[in-house]
């Protein structure tokens, strides 16, 4: 039962939540909150979401013991029905960590010359590297904080940065000269052998350049790197020791080029055919010992787009890989001009673009974005006056939910920056989502419509939802006629081509209390009605 559970992705109900959905998918309401292993932050009771992303997190030394540990809130957090989700850093390691000089070498990523990599650019006051997922004593480490929150009684884990330790860090300007360790050349060499089966020695030569003194081979194994392949040797001897993915190097391309917290569906290289077994492997262990151990299902959760998962947890942040622009910083998730919100611009096309990846990715699980902190993105949110820091959720929040994903309400980092009590955003939080809690039955487990949705105004983001398994449809409208400030909108037409007509209409708004019944009419599939107002968001449920 715990295999084919892992297997699928999903895991069953997640224990103790006393009251609240048990079910990823019955998610509607997440809070974004994350402490050290040994804090406590009462916002999120006030706030009272289904989850949170990562209650606590395991970066820094603390975490490797059940004494390090504030195991006593999660009944706090079953009182009130939250489901509560541990997590920790599956990359950044430390020195203290491990027990001597010599094991925190081996657990770390090497370049290609064989060294470790510093990652100084995280401004701990301890040397920080990235530990080395292909090492099987690394992946055990991760193992083995993960069954202490298990033991502690989480609800769910999650993994952050699983795949960061191929990026190089400052030292090599994030040019992806890292994770060249020798497991890693092993498995590459294991990758090579089966992908290719019948390749000769000249096939080696003609196609990958590779000489008779370094060269792969059958008859020895792979992991000898003395007498087999050995990647470092072809790098160096090629002059890429210091530029690995350089477009000269002819096994560059088989070898992958890792994109941080991503693992796209169609990437078949060498690194993503690896990580992903790895990552899987870590999953299915963690759901059988929560099995074998307390006999209940976790909810497994990482950072950005990943297989295996019961939902996906988007941090959003600059120079992400989500939206192609010309100075390659990605989507703008927190758009600002002049220190101001930008609400008129529309997410729409990047939310829908998360979801349909994350469906390739882990199949029609829940994707929720969060802003990932510390960077611009976090700063620009933090600095908006009060009123827009509120309007950017009743514009961003809402077209999150508009595109069937969900977004994480920002109550506290790690950092140190301003809470959303010192931001004096708990009341607004407190009352906006009640809305989504009463009518979370239009939330849940929605599919892009294909059908188009016409709007008689400018400035304003439609969509067609339609609920899998149920079939019943929602148009979403999201209002950009935004400067400092919502500009509602009134008297509008909006139309659709639906196929069949709705028997009725109703329309429902976290931006006035009751719902209404708006004046339709509809004849083979085409509806028309007349929107009366549009403050932030509509819904008009068919």
């Amino acid at each position: 039962m715990a295999v084919a559970l892992a297997v699928s992705g999903q895991s069953a109900p997640a224990a103790g939540a006393t009251g609240s959905p048990s079910r990823a998918g019955d998610f509607v309401v997440y809070g974004f909150s994350q402490s050290d292993v040994h804090e406590e932050d009462p916002q999120v009771y006030e706030l009272d979401p289904d989850t949170t992303i990562r209650a606590i997190g395991k970066w820094s030394t603390a975490g490797d013991e059940a004494a390090d540990y504030n195991f006593a809130q999660i009944d706090r957090y079953h009182a009130k029905g939250i489901n509560f989700m541990g997590s920790g850093t599956a990359s950044v390691i430390f020195p203290k960590d491990f027990a001597t000089a010599e094991i925190f070498d081996d657990m770390s990523t090497r370049d290609a010359d064989g060294n470790p990599v510093p990652h100084d650019e995280f401004g701990f006051p301890e040397p920080a590297r990235r530990g080395n997922i292909f090492n099987p004593k690394y992946r055990e480490y991760l193992l083995s904080w993960a069954r202490i929150q298990v033991d502690g009684g989480v609800d769910g884990l999650n993994f952050d940065e699983i795949n960061a330790g191929f990026s190089g860090g400052s030292k090599y300007g994030f040019n992806g000269n890292e994770g060249f360790d020798d497991y890693a050349i092993a498995d590459f060499n294991r990758y090579l052998l089966a992908k290719y089966p019948t390749f000769t020695a000249a096939d080696w030569k003609s196609r990958f350049g590779m000489t008779d003194d370094n060269i792969l081979r059958r008859d020895v194994p792979a992991g000898d790197l003395a007498a087999n392949f050995n990647y470092r040797d072809y790098l160096r001897t090629g002059g890429w020791n210091l530029d690995p993915l350089n477009a000269a190097n002819a096994l560059a391309p088989e070898w992958g080029r890792v994109v941080a917290n991503r693992m796209y569906a169609e990437d078949t290289s060498f690194t993503a055919t690896y990580i992903r077994r790895y990552w899987k492997e870590t999953v299915d262990e963690m759901r059988a010992y929560a099995w074998r151990t307390q006999h209940r299902g976790i909810l497994i959760s990482s950072n950005g787009l990943w297989p295996y998962v019961d939902f996906n947890s988007v941090g959003m942040y600059p120079w992400n890989p989500d939206e192609q622009t010309p100075d390659f910083r990605g989507a703008d998730y927190v758009p600002v001009v002049d220190g101001h919100l930008n609400g008129a611009k529309s997410l729409q096309s990047q939310y829908r673009y998360l979801k349909e990846q994350s469906a390739r990715i882990a199949g029609h699980v829940p994707v929720v974005v969060f802003i990932d902190w510390p960077n611009d993105m976090m700063t620009n949110y933090l600095n908006l006056p009060l009123q827009e820091k509120r309007d950017y959720w009743q514009i961003f929040g809402a077209e999150a939910y508009a595109n069937g994903i969900f977004p994480a309400f920002h109550l506290k980092d790690t950092v140190g920056s301003p809470t959303a009590t010192d931001l004096g955003m708990m009341d607004f939080f407190k009352t906006y989502t009640r809305f989504y809690k009463d009518h979370r039955a239009i939330f849940k487990d929605n599919a892009i419509g294909t059908q188009a949705v016409r709007v008689g105004v400018a400035n304003v983001a439609a969509s067609l939802l339609v609920q899998r398994g149920t079939s019943k449809r929602s148009i979403h409208l999201v209002n950009h006629n935004y400067d400092q400030g919502i500009a509602p909108q009134s008297g509008f037409v909006v139309q659709a081509d639906l196929g069949s007509c709705p028997r009725r209409v109703s329309l429902v708004s976290p931006d006035f209390p009751p719902s209404k019944s708006p004046a339709f009419s509809c004849r083979h599939g085409k509806l028309k009605l007349t929107v009366d107002r549009l403050d932030y968001y509509d819904i008009i449920q068919l």
